[in-house]
């Protein structure tokens, strides 16, 4: 059966996929965003690190650089947001 769209229901959310990002301690985290430039000079929008966090090994951390505002919108702030993280396979 097919359902009836209504219009004035939310839109559904499509899952995103985080990888082992919630077993990477939050310290790991904040320790491989420090290494990063400043958002607001930076020119990409997507930067790879790699890190050892620990109980997890060596893991590569996706942050993709986000953009907010004040309500009215007059100054941007920029920040980086961890997006996604994988084990690396030493080679």
């Amino acid at each position: 059966m097919t359902e009836a769209l209504d219009p004035s229901a939310p839109p559904r959310l499509t899952p995103v996929d985080h990888g082992i990002l919630a077993r990477v301690p939050g310290q790991d985290v904040a320790r491989a965003s420090k290494s990063l430039p400043d958002p607001a000079c930076a020119i990409a929008d997507e930067i790879c690190v790699e890190i050892d966090a620990a109980r997890v090994g060596r893991v590569r951390l996706t942050f993709r650089k986000q953009r907010y505002s004040r309500p009215r919108g007059n100054i941007a702030y920029f920040s980086w947001l961890c997006r996604h993280a994988e084990h690396v396979v030493p080679s």
